[in-house]
């Protein structure tokens, strides 16, 4: 995927521009001891948008989640000073997930018929990690309820692929190993 490689090249490019960005605003806020939660609202939804495209990069370079810890450390926060509020971050989870789907389409159009048997893997161990939580009647469990018809998209290309015999033949062990989780 010679192509992934070249797109993920030119966005970590603009990485060093948030962190730049996320310090000026930190700077800011120190200024104004306390009153983190007061202006939270102000960048919110920018920061659950950095939180997923972050972690959509990174899936797509590791096959793993970005956590919290790792999404502070490449944005130059220190939870100290001016962190990430957890609830963005699994709100940015949640966009982020959004997005595999669409990924998985395209990546079956373009021939990688085993993109959605790992990428069904991840969003059942993700929706799975969801569910332990005791999550409120809010915006966060509305995200999360909408995990389900990203990972029920996901299950529908899977499907597809296999019944049409597109599918590699180790894909029946992950197959058995998605089933068992």
């Amino acid at each position: 995927m010679l192509w992934t490689h070249e797109v993920l090249e030119k966005t970590k490019t603009q990485i060093d521009v948030l962190k730049q960005l996320f310090s000026q605003l930190s700077e800011i806020v120190r200024e104004s001891p306390g009153q983190y939660y007061r202006y939270h609202g102000d960048w919110r939804t920018e920061a659950q948008q950095v939180v997923s495209l972050l972690a959509f990069m990174h899936w797509l370079e590791t096959g793993n989640l970005l956590i919290h810890t790792e999404v502070e450390e490449k944005l130059g926060l220190n939870a100290a000073e001016f962190g990430l509020d957890v609830e963005d971050y699994l709100i940015g989870i949640c966009f982020m997930s959004n997005e595999l789907p669409r990924y998985v389409v395209n990546q079956v159009t373009a021939g990688d018929y085993d993109c959605p048997r790992k990428v069904l893997k991840f969003l059942t161990d993700l929706h799975a990690s969801f569910r332990l939580l005791n999550l409120r009647n809010d915006f966060l469990r509305k995200k999360f309820d909408g995990m389900k018809y990203d990972l029920r998209k996901v299950e529908e290309v899977h499907y597809d692929v296999k019944i049409r015999g597109l599918a590699s033949k180790g894909d029946l062990k992950g197959d058995q190993a998605i089933q068992e989780t």
